[in-house]
């Protein structure tokens, strides 16, 4: 009854700290990437082709009184853009990550709010294309963006870690890309 009786402190303590909560959904296309790729000799970035494409998730709750500061988790499934000079992407991504965002203020005298955000965590990554089997790496994001009556737009750029074999002596060892997001809040936790 006393472990209960404590749980149930805990949380509802948690709940009063964590006000306010909210899931963000977002989709994201990717673009002017690079692979890198490293061999005892030196390091070659491979530019990519086309787009690629994120869909991320995210829990975040406000840590502070006036609400400007939140932290929370996120988890984002990323098709990534193909390499020019292979001609396939390297991989295929799903971070599990941290996120931490920090609201601004808003954009001049309109309704819009602007913030800056940062993701670290780690990516399970995947084969794509050739028989190639990426490890599984660090993945960290660094963006900000705008946000009103819901609707966000989102710019970040992302590394993701992914050391994958491409022939006898090279492997790539990142994807680093531009993201543009756009997606919804929905408060109300």
């Amino acid at each position: 009854m006393k472990k209960l009786l404590l749980i149930g402190l805990l949380v509802g303590s948690a709940t009063t700290v964590f006000a306010d909560k909210f899931i963000e959904a977002r989709i994201g296309m990717n673009a002017f990437g690079t692979y890198n790729s490293s061999n005892s000799d030196a390091i070659t970035k491979y530019k990519t082709s086309n787009v690629g494409v994120d869909f991320a998730g995210e829990f975040l709750a406000s840590v502070d009184e006036e609400e400007n500061f939140y932290l929370g988790a996120g988890i984002a499934y990323q098709n990534n853009q193909p390499s020019k000079a292979k001609g396939d992407p390297m991989f295929k991504s799903i971070p599990v990550y941290g996120a931490l965002k920090y609201y601004v203020g808003t954009l001049g005298d309109s309704d819009w709010e602007t913030y800056l955000k940062a993701n670290l965590g780690y990516s399970f990554n995947s084969k794509d294309g050739y028989d190639r089997n990426p490890d599984d790496g660090l993945y960290y994001a660094l963006g900000g963006g705008i946000e009103h009556d819901g609707v966000i737009l989102e710019v970040a750029y992302q590394t993701t870690y992914g050391k994958t074999p491409i022939n006898d002596h090279d492997d790539i060892n990142n994807y680093s890309r531009w993201t543009f997001g756009i997606g919804y809040r929905f408060r109300g936790m």
